[in-house]
């Protein structure tokens, strides 16, 4: 008979305990109301191709929970609301969206694997809520499509101030934060992102 070693006796106990700990966590609360950072309010021609990453941000910035400032400085979750989708990519999307096909050029999302002239790398430093202001700051390079150098780099912010404390209308400030800081960040995109010439074109396409 093979009786159980005493480092055995001691890895099994030890999953009892482990698995009873796990058992009695409570479960996250879902949140009463989801928000969108919403559609831009204009969009501007490109006069070349660029992709359009969906930007870095801290683990708490970057998904759907909604940050607020402390008055230590610190930040934590607000109970109750969240973003529909990750703030990141909902970013993305947004600036994707910013830009119209009227130019010779168009953003497109980088889930496409399309190439294009540039490629837009951007940060998201800080999207949290100040107060009752939502507050969103960006830093952004904008980088040759081909050999990935950086060809513009440059910050974007934008603050704006809640209508109240409650967090439907805190929310809504962030996310109008949300969508001025891409309004400048798309801005600065289409002032960099000049055209190429043609043999540029026929690179691309080959």
């Amino acid at each position: 008979m093979i009786r159980p070693t005493l480092s055995a006796i001691v890895l099994s106990l030890s999953g009892l305990s482990l698995s009873g700990c796990v058992s009695v966590l409570p479960e996250q609360p879902r949140p009463e109301a989801v928000f969108q950072i919403g559609v831009p309010q204009s969009q501007r021609s490109l006069n070349a191709t660029v992709v359009v990453r969906e930007p870095d941000a801290p683990r708490l910035f970057a998904s759907r929970a909604i940050a607020a400032e402390g008055g230590d400085g610190g930040l934590r979750i607000v109970p109750g609301i969240a973003w529909a989708d990750r703030a990141t990519r909902m970013l993305q999307v947004t600036m994707v969206d910013s830009f119209s096909a009227d130019g010779d050029g168009l953003a497109v999302d980088d889930a496409t694997g399309v190439s294009g002239h540039y490629e837009l790398y951007w940060r998201v430093t800080d999207f949290s809520l100040k107060g009752n202001d939502g507050y969103c700051e960006a830093q952004l390079t904008l980088m040759d499509g081909r050999s990935r150098e950086p060809v513009e780099k440059g910050t974007v912010s934008a603050r704006v101030s809640g209508s109240g404390n409650q967090p439907v209308a805190r929310a809504k400030a962030l996310a109008a934060a949300g969508r001025d800081c891409v309004a400048k960040g798309a801005d600065f995109v289409a002032d960099h992102a000049v055209a190429r010439p043609d043999k540029d074109d026929a690179e691309l396409e080959g």
